[in-house]
């Protein structure tokens, strides 16, 4: 999650614990959230004091299954998602986001997107979905 608490051409960003842990440990982390391509000079995290780096690497489509799937794996799948490149949004990415589960901070996908607002999240039977994006945050 981005939460805007800025002042001029700053913006203080809030993640998640787990992803403010894992940023911690190793250097960079990927978030999704639902703040659209966010351009300032300077980036905070709240309770995070170094300089970042945040690049925009794809637009994740999401919307929660009205009854769970039971996948190969046997584990219920709650939501449906499809990622976009940033190049060429009509074209589905070639990379899933279940790449970069392992360097988010959380343990599963299941669990990472559990922790957006899925209350805010639309069910597929709606035909509606929600755009979150995908970034990555470096320390530099």
């Amino acid at each position: 999650m981005i939460g805007e608490s800025s002042g001029v051409d700053i913006l203080e960003i809030e993640i998640d614990p787990n992803a403010l842990e894992y940023l911690r440990k190793k250097g960079n982390v990927f978030i999704l959230t639902d703040v659209q391509n966010p351009q300032f000079s300077y980036y905070k995290i709240k309770g995070y004091d170094a300089k970042l780096a945040i690049k925009f690497m794809l637009f994740v489509e999401i919307c929660k299954n009205d009854s769970p799937k039971t996948g190969t794996a046997g584990a219920q799948t709650e939501f449906t998602v499809k990622t976009f490149d940033v190049e060429d949004p009509a074209n589905a990415a070639q990379t899933p986001l279940e790449f970069y589960v392992g360097r988010s901070g959380f343990s599963s996908m299941s669990g990472w997107l559990k922790s957006l607002k899925s209350d805010s999240i639309p069910k597929c039977s709606t035909k509606h979905k929600k755009i979150f994006y995908l970034y990555r945050i470096d320390t530099s």
